[in-house]
């Protein structure tokens, strides 16, 4: 982990990995500005702790510039954006509301592409004296990618395009922004899954254990740390077994 303290925006930090996330690194004496669409305990607790939270909506892609200006008058600087806001709705979901897969391609692709471009301009990213980049975008997509989920066609379509584009945003930034994905799998179970259920989806993985969100966390320690990874896409998963 680096010893400098280092500014980072989070995107949806009111629960699960992005309330975990930026209380990891608030702990690591880092400056944590965190997104959110309603109001949460996660959030008020995150906030006396030390976190700069600003309202933000990313379906309202007319307001990200206007966040981007906000941001720039309370910062100098940005040196990490994690974009780990997210929507899930399953494929039946939007059969019945067609709109609703089009809220997930927002979300999770057009939106964040146009934060980061918004962010640029107004708080650009330089290559430092030595060569280094110094700023990094990782987007957090989903370890399904690769397995493929017949229930959720939309919302794995959605997660793997902004994938896809890391490594044409990582061409257009670089040298001075590294673009990476992380792209985690089962890392923590909702209270309302009963045991049989999370019995089945542990039996259907080679590491067969909840890993809970600080692994996100400390797979963002690693890409903080080493200044080389670029383009690349990180599975946190515990594998899964042939045939399941």
């Amino acid at each position: 982990m680096p010893t400098t303290s280092q500014t980072i925006l989070i995107t949806g930090v009111t629960r699960r990995v992005g309330a975990h996330l930026a209380g990891h690194l608030l702990d690591a004496g880092h400056r944590v500005i965190g997104t959110y669409r309603r109001e949460t305990d996660a959030l008020h607790t995150l906030i006396e702790r030390g976190l700069i939270a600003l309202p933000l909506d990313l379906l309202e892609r007319d307001r990200l510039t206007n966040f981007a200006d906000q941001l720039a008058a309370r910062v100098e600087r940005l040196d990490l954006v994690v974009h780990n806001a997210s929507i899930w709705h399953a494929d039946a979901d939007c059969a019945a509301d067609p709109s609703l897969a089009t809220v997930m391609y927002t979300v999770h692709v057009t939106s964040p592409i146009e934060l980061t471009e918004a962010l640029q301009r107004v708080l650009p990213a330089r290559v430092r004296d030595d060569g280094q980049a110094s700023r990094q975008v990782v987007f957090l997509t989903d370890a399904h990618i690769d397995e493929g989920e017949p229930q959720h066609i939309h919302y794995i379509a959605s997660k793997a395009a902004i994938e896809g584009s890391i490594r044409s945003l990582a061409l257009r930034y670089a040298p001075h922004t590294r673009v990476n994905a992380i792209a985690p799998g089962l890392l923590m179970f909702h209270p309302g899954d009963n045991a049989d259920y999370r019995r089945q989806r542990l039996a259907r993985r080679l590491l067969p254990f909840e890993p809970g969100p600080g692994v996100v966390a400390q797979t963002i320690d690693y890409l903080m740390a080493c200044p080389l990874i670029n383009q690349a896409a990180i599975r946190l998963d515990t594998g899964r077994r042939w045939g399941n």
